[in-house]
C-alpha cells in the first residue's frame, strides 16, 4: 500500500474514534468499521493484482530473446519496443505513491524506468539493476524517453 493510502486510513480511523467517543453512537460503528476495513483491503488487493499482472506478463515474455541495449542507444524511434537495460540506480522518486521511478545510469547515459507497482524485490539507490520494459515518451517532458518496466531486479 502507498503512504497516501495509509494516511487516508489513519485520518478516517481517528475520525471514527473521535466521533464514537463524543457521541457514543454504537450504531455508527456498524458502518464505520467495515468502511475502515475496506480502506485497507481495496488498496492491498489492487497492489496484489498489479504485482500478479506484472509477474504474469514477465513470465509470458521470452526474456532470453529481448535484446540488451546501452541506455545511450535508446532513441525516439524505439518507442513501443521492448528492451533490456542495466545500470546503477541513481535516484528513486514517487515511491510514496507505490509507483516508483528509478533513475538508472550506465556508462552511456541515464533514463527513467517507471513501474506501476512496487517491484517484488527491494531496490535502493546504488544497486545495479536490470530492467525489462517498453520504451515510451516520458509524459512530463517533451523530449524525454522512459521505460515502462515489467520487471526490475538487482544483479
Amino acid at each position: 500500500m502507498s503512504i497516501l493510502a495509509w494516511v487516508a486510513f489513519i485520518i478516517c480511523a481517528v475520525a471514527v474514534v473521535l466521533h464514537y467517543t463524543t457521541t457514543g453512537n454504537s450504531h455508527f460503528l456498524f458502518y464505520a468499521i467495515p468502511g475502515l476495513i475496506m480502506l485497507l483491503v481495496i488498496p492491498m488487493t489492487l497492489a496484489w493484482m498489479s504485482r500478479k499482472s506484472f509477474s504474469q506478463t514477465h513470465e509470458q515474455l521470452d526474456t532470453k530473446n529481448i535484446r540488451k541495449y546501452n541506455i545511450g542507444e535508446i532513441v525516439p524511434a524505439m518507442i513501443g519496443k521492448i528492451v533490456r537495460i542495466s545500470g546503477e540506480v541513481q535516484k528513486i522518486s514517487f515511491q510514496w505513491l507505490n509507483r516508483p521511478h528509478f533513475h538508472i545510469k550506465d556508462t552511456t547515459d541515464q533514463i527513467r524506468v517507471i513501474m506501476f507497482t512496487a517491484p517484488s524485490n527491494k531496490v535502493v539507490v546504488g544497486n545495479t539493476v536490470e530492467a525489462i520494459g517498453i520504451v515510451m515518451k516520458f509524459p512530463l517532458k517533451k523530449t524525454g524517453l522512459a521505460i515502462s518496466a515489467v520487471s526490475i531486479k538487482r544483479i
